[in-house]
């Protein structure tokens, strides 16, 4: 019986030697992120966008309204914490002056995976320089393939009678993705 109780308490006193833990901490670090670029229909980086209002060609009639243009706003938005947990889209006038008699109206749709916010139309001209296309975006992505974005459509808004030939020219615009 002493040899069955030592056996026994070397035993328990062995498996209870036997046992080790440790721990470990996985720190998990997340950027914050805001990059955006404009596009075209095929995915390539777009640079420029040209509306010729072009004269008609039977005397008397008023020109044509210009076809309008889509381009895609590609993003990545990654949030960070309150104040900063939403973000918009804003387009800005960086440069030049619209011609006379012009405006241009830009319609956005939110697009993407993720909190995509709500798309705005707005329009821009020689008085209105600065405007918000997109808000509410959260942590979301676009795509980087052709057709992926958001699409913005640009429309050229004119009447004949208020146009000037001798103000043509370029308006340089800035998309920027910013916190709220």
């Amino acid at each position: 019986m002493r040899t069955l109780l030592l056996a026994s308490s070397v035993l328990v006193a062995f498996s209870a030697t036997a046992q080790n833990a440790d721990f470990v901490d996985a720190t998990i670090n997340v950027d914050e992120a805001a990059m955006i670029r404009a596009v075209n229909a095929q995915g390539a980086s777009l640079t420029d966008m040209t509306f010729n209002i072009i004269a008609p060609s039977v005397v008397g009639a008023p020109f044509d309204q210009v076809a309008s243009q889509t381009m895609y706003l590609q993003y990545t938005s990654v949030k960070g914490a309150a104040p900063d947990d939403q973000r918009q889209v804003s387009v800005d006038v960086i440069g030049g002056d619209f011609p006379a008699g012009v405006s241009l109206s830009l319609a956005a749709s939110a697009a993407g995976t993720g909190t995509t916010g709500l798309g705005h139309e707005i329009t821009l001209d020689n008085s209105q320089q600065s405007a918000v296309l997109l808000s509410g975006l959260g942590s979301a992505y676009s795509g980087t393939s052709a057709g992926q974005g958001i699409p913005v459509t640009y429309v050229l808004n004119y009447a004949t009678e208020n146009l000037d030939a001798s103000t043509a020219g370029i308006v340089s615009l800035q998309f920027t993705i910013s916190n709220i």
